[in-house]
């Protein structure tokens, strides 16, 4: 499948790489630009090899090469890759490809965003995670210790290319990892398309490629309404709210967890507090955890660990007055942003999740 949908000024692709436009785009668009490609470790040890020799465009290209993990999503690696931008006297006509997952297309675009104040740069991301969210949509940053994308900025890829291949060579958990946001998109804004991934195994490759596509659509539709989150865009954020102050309890332990398997148990403690709050049925909630539960483990968590979690919610991006704000679900394929929540009541969804 070759298709192609555009949002802003970001034009995303489907299907496989080497049979779209991306040669074309490099020849074209930055003919004479040097070309750098940030990728990590894993990426670069199973792909780059198969990128480099399939496109001419790349042959000189310089490569930047970061350790893989999300602890390595940080203001120091930022450093790193700009001192080696000088070294290569990249200008701002030049052009950054981000090639790897939800860290390297994160971080990779805020380094370009901001590097001679912000040059153009290629998302092709090669996680399922960040072929359905993190490579699309604008939001590029880095974590700073504990708190997740504290500091970044919104800058659109001028193009991303969104091929099935790369999955190939994701482990079970990964794929496990990016189908999270897939069923994210689903509660948030398609119960039909909830209804349908419920029941579908993420290593089934039929018609995962539509799939994508499908979830990349859901999120275009709410980014293109409010690019900059100043409101329905907060939706996205479903899951999150606890995701991530669970995310980065466990990073703080030196205990990573894959992003979506945190937002997974996010979505279920977010759901139970939407219940509490007469938003979703006791039937709904309970379809939303029996679906949850039977793909991704619950994380560890004792008594001791909810007050950690809570603190670090309260830095959370979205929060006003020092008051958690939330999107939460108001039935199933419908989600309202801006609901304050008390920590009690954050405190009674951790006990459910455990």
């Amino acid at each position: 499948m070759l298709d192609v949908i555009t949002y802003n000024t970001s034009t995303i692709h489907f299907g496989p790489i080497e049979k779209s436009v991306f040669q074309d785009v490099l020849a074209k668009e930055f003919s004479g630009s040097k070309k750098v490609i940030i990728t990590d470790e894993q990426i670069h040890d199973i792909w780059i090899e198969d990128l480099i020799t399939n496109f001419e465009e790349l042959s000189n290209a310089e490569i930047i090469q970061i350790p893989t993990g999300e602890v390595h999503k940080t203001l120091d690696i930022c450093v790193q890759i700009w001192s080696a931008l000088s070294e290569y006297e990249i200008g701002r006509g030049d052009l950054i490809i981000n090639f790897g997952g939800g860290v390297i297309t994160d971080l990779g675009g805020f380094v370009a965003s901001l590097f001679k104040r912000g040059m153009k740069f290629i998302n092709i991301p090669t996680t399922l995670l960040a072929q359905v969210d993190a490579s699309i949509g604008g939001k590029t940053g880095v974590d700073l210790g504990p708190y997740k994308n504290q500091i970044g900025v919104f800058a659109d890829a001028a193009h991303v290319f969104i091929d099935e291949k790369y999955i190939e060579s994701l482990s079970e958990n990964q794929i496990k990892s990016g189908f999270a946001e897939m069923l994210k998109h689903g509660l948030i804004a398609d119960a039909d398309y909830w209804a349908r991934l419920k029941d579908f195994d993420p290593k089934d490759v039929t018609d995962r490629l539509l799939l994508i596509r499908h979830s990349v659509g859901l999120k275009r539709d709410v980014v293109e309404r409010d690019h900059q989150e100043s409101g329905l865009r907060k939706i996205l954020n479903f899951g999150h709210t606890i995701g991530h102050g669970i995310e980065g309890y466990f990073l703080e332990q030196n205990k990573p967890l894959l992003h979506g398997y945190a937002v997974a148990t996010g979505m279920k403690a977010e759901a139970f507090i939407s219940k509490e709050l007469g938003m979703l049925s006791e039937s709904e909630l309970q379809d939303i955890v029996e679906t949850i539960d039977r793909i991704y483990p619950a994380p560890m968590l004792t008594p001791n660990d909810y007050k950690p979690i809570v603190q670090l919610m309260h830095n959370d991006k979205k929060n006003k007055g020092g008051v958690i704000q939330f999107s939460l679900l108001e039935g199933v394929g419908n989600c309202v942003f801006d609901q304050e929540v008390n920590d009690k009541l954050i405190l009674e969804a951790l006990k459910f999740i455990s």
